[in-house]
């Protein structure tokens, strides 16, 4: 007869492991029913349902990692980079023998922020370090947490935020949206690899993109061009273009713009243009206002050229490349207050090329050859911050930006195929006049 199992134990009954072994294996067989049938349940629900599975259980639980790792391995993490600090430290024990032990200091997590894409770190530097320390570590510690990318914002002394961005969101090719409102300061050109909008500053500032053959000027060019096409429309900027290309690139969406020039002498004249209309702004607001604000009368003027080198270098006629050169640089120098304002596209970066490359005040860094290629562009040290020489050829319109706060961002142009590009000229281009003119 089977003893009674709810009888009381008696003290004196021998242990027994064969009671304790089934009683795990029970145990461990009704976590693995409850984990599988968890795991038959989420996946359905992937299968089923991707979006709300994503949003109610994929991302939030990726969230949750992100900063348990953090958490977790924050002090592990900095004794590797270099961060931490120890010293020796004596003392007696209970029996008053002299113990020598190890003593760590590391910089102070103070919190962590977490969004859909970006792992944010806010750290304070410890005792006897700088945040110039803290941010030769930010390398290290995006890779250790498998970032794509990663960038440092001092907040307050002392004190640094760390951002890591942990989903990239550049992987797919974006299509413009057709531009609908009127702009004259900024336009949106595509994402930011955080997922969030790449807008562009025009307003006061010359825009120079570098990139090799293949990687997705035109893009930018249009975003540009495309993306001013309401306020073209309202009056409230003029468009000029050079394109010695033989107009190729221009002539898909030429409406947008009030000149286009395809000719050495043409592109002369037109910079001539430029500079007289600059000159007779200039006259016009001395004393009266600093900056330009643009108006019908007076519209923000927004000069593209479509391969600077064309201009700046490989003019057949040495007379004309010298003017046209010489144009350019007084434009340049003093146009953007006046409400004139280049914005330019080149391939080979070289300073005999491009003679006057600092007078650009904001550059965009494609996919280029070389180190040295992104020094040229971006900086001396740039090359590890914004490895644009990195970039790969299936990803065109794929760069790097100095953001307004002077960190470095990886952005993508949103693509614009003709047939857009013939839409929003049509939409809000000039109407043509004889000979492909267009009145001014």
């Amino acid at each position: 007869m089977n003893p009674d199992p709810y009888a009381p134990l008696d003290p004196d009954t021998p242990f027994r492991l064969d009671h304790v072994l089934n009683f795990l294996a029970t145990l461990g067989l009704c976590v693995a029913i409850i984990v599988g049938v968890i795991g038959v349940a989420l996946i359905s629900w992937r299968l089923h349902s991707p979006e709300t599975y994503e949003e109610r259980f994929a991302a939030p639980a990726r969230l949750l990692r992100w900063r348990l790792w953090a958490y977790v391995s924050w002090r592990r993490l900095c004794k590797r980079c270099g961060l931490s600090a120890s010293e020796q430290v004596t003392r007696r024990n209970k029996e008053g023998q002299q113990v020598t032990s190890t003593r760590w200091f590391h910089p102070k997590l103070l919190g962590t922020d977490v969004s859909h894409t970006t792992l944010r770190l806010t750290v304070r530097a410890r005792m006897g370090q700088t945040v110039e320390d803290l941010e030769r570590a930010v390398p290290a510690i995006r890779d250790a947490a498998g970032a794509y990318s990663a960038r440092a914002v001092v907040i307050s002394p002392g004190t640094l935020r760390i951002e890591l961005v942990m989903q990239e969101q550049l992987s797919t090719v974006g299509h413009a949206a057709p531009p609908t409102a009127v702009a004259t300061t900024r336009v949106t050109l595509g994402r930011r690899e955080n997922g969030s909008a790449w807008t562009l500053p025009l307003s006061g500032r010359h825009t120079l993109t570098v990139g090799c053959s293949g990687a997705g000027k035109g893009s930018v060019f249009w975003g540009i061009a495309g993306g001013l096409g309401p306020a073209v429309a309202a009056g409230a900027v003029r468009l000029v273009g050079i394109d010695l290309k033989y107009g190729i690139e221009l002539s898909v969406g030429d409406r947008l713009f009030a000149k286009v020039a395809t000719t050495e002498v043409d592109a002369v004249e037109t910079l001539a243009a430029l500079e007289k209309l600059m000159n007779k702004r200039g006259t016009a607001m001395a004393g009266h206002a600093r900056e330009h604000s643009p108006t019908k009368a007076s519209p923000l003027v927004v000069l593209l050229i479509d391969e600077l080198a064309g201009v700046t270098a490989y003019m057949s006629d040495t007379a004309l490349r010298k003017e046209a050169a010489a144009s350019l640089s007084r434009i340049l120098t003093k146009g953007r207050a006046l409400g004139i304002v280049v914005a330019a596209f080149l391939q080979d970066p070289r300073k005999e090329v491009l003679p006057m490359r600092g007078l650009f005040t904001q550059t965009i860094a494609l996919r280029l050859r070389s180190r040295e290629e992104v020094t040229m562009v971006l900086g001396d040290g740039m090359a590890d911050k914004a490895p644009a020489h990195r970039i790969s050829p299936e990803r065109p319109g794929t760069g790097y930006v100095i953001a307004e706060d002077g960190q470095v961002t990886k952005v993508r142009s949103d693509f614009w195929s003709d047939d857009q590009i013939r839409s929003t000229a049509r939409q809000y281009g000039r109407n043509q006049t004889a000979g492909g003119k267009r009145n001014d």
